[in-house]
C-alpha cells in the first residue's frame, strides 16, 4: 500500500524525557515554550497514557498507542527552526495521514495546547484537557 504517514518506526521517548529536552531548549530560546506546554498537557491528561512521543530534530512528533508498524499516522508539532515552520510567534501542527490528506493549522502560540488537543480528538478520537494553568 502507497501511504504518505510517517515511514520510519516510531521511537519512543519517556514524556518526563521529552519536557526536560524542550526545558532546556527553553532556557536557550524561548519560543520553544509551547511544546512544554504541550508535553506538560499530556503528562497531566487523564488519557495521555493513551499517546506516544518521539522528536523529529526538534519537533514534536506524537501518535496513538498502540503504536502501529509504519507507515503510521501521526502529529508533527512543528519547533522554532523547523524545516516547515510557522511564522514568528505561531504554531504549526500537522497530522500525516495514510491517504496523503494531510491537516495542516498554524495558530499563535497562546492556543497551542488547545490546538494539539483538537488535533488529537479528530484525528485519534482521544479526549484529553490541557492542564491548569499550561496555556500561554
Amino acid at each position: 500500500m502507497q501511504s504518505l504517514a510517517w515511514p520510519h518506526e516510531f521511537k519512543v521517548r519517556s514524556w518526563s524525557d521529552l519536557l526536560a529536552f524542550y526545558q532546556d531548549m527553553t532556557s536557550r530560546n524561548p519560543e520553544f515554550g509551547y511544546l512544554v506546554d504541550i508535553v506538560r498537557s499530556i503528562e497531566a491528561s487523564p488519557n495521555g497514557d493513551r499517546l506516544a512521543a518521539t522528536t523529529s530534530m526538534h519537533d514534536l512528533l506524537v501518535i496513538d498507542a498502540p503504536i502501529p508498524a509504519p507507515p503510521a499516522e501521526v502529529l508533527r508539532v512543528s519547533a522554532p527552526g523547523s524545516p516547515i515552520p510557522a511564522r514568528e510567534g505561531w504554531v504549526a501542527i500537522e497530522h500525516f495521514s495514510h491517504t496523503g490528506r494531510n491537516d495542516r493549522v498554524e495558530r499563535p502560540v497562546a492556543e497551542a495546547v488547545p490546538l494539539f488537543w483538537r488535533f488529537v480528538v479528530e484525528k485519534f478520537g482521544i479526549e484529553g484537557r490541557p492542564a491548569p494553568g499550561v496555556e500561554r
